[in-house]
């Protein structure tokens, strides 16, 4: 998926469940939305990995792309790391992480959730940039939108 779908989707996940959760509304959806963003540190040519390719060369070069950094693996033991220094908002954290590789999950490429053990794999059947994806985008913001505009009126 391209870093638009994941931000809009992560936004979805953190719009409908933000309020089960005793943290700051604000901080939460923008830690689910800049997290949606990190498995792809292993690719180089991806946002984040353009702007942190001092990081993005050498894991994509060493762990390859939608392995390691793809992985549930990665996800518990960041979030872990998130929970030791930020206490509750490793919340947002795991779900922005984990609603990026369920969206990575749905294209043709696929994932595997247990790398390096190869348990549970999937793949999809959208192709990334591809028409089902600007659809499913488009669903996407508009529902963020409806979200959005149902929180202030």
């Amino acid at each position: 998926m391209l870093a638009k779908t994941h931000l809009v989707f992560a936004l979805l996940i953190g719009l409908l469940t933000f309020e089960y959760f005793n943290l700051n509304p604000f901080l939460f959806i923008i830690i689910i939305s800049l997290t949606s963003f990190l498995p792809d540190i292993d690719h180089p040519k991806s946002k984040i990995g353009r702007r942190f390719f001092v990081l993005s060369y050498p894991i994509n070069f060493l762990l390859g792309h939608r392995k390691f950094f793809h992985s549930m693996t990665i996800a518990l033991g960041l979030s872990f790391a998130f929970w030791y220094f930020f206490g509750g908002y490793y919340i947002p954290f795991l779900m922005g992480f984990l609603s990026h590789l369920i969206a990575d999950g749905l294209t043709k490429q696929g994932i595997d959730f247990t790398y390096p053990f190869d348990f549970f794999k999937i793949r999809g059947f959208i192709k990334t940039g591809g028409f089902a994806e600007k659809i499913i985008l488009i669903i996407l913001v508009l529902i963020d939108f409806y979200l959005i505009l149902k929180l202030f009126f």
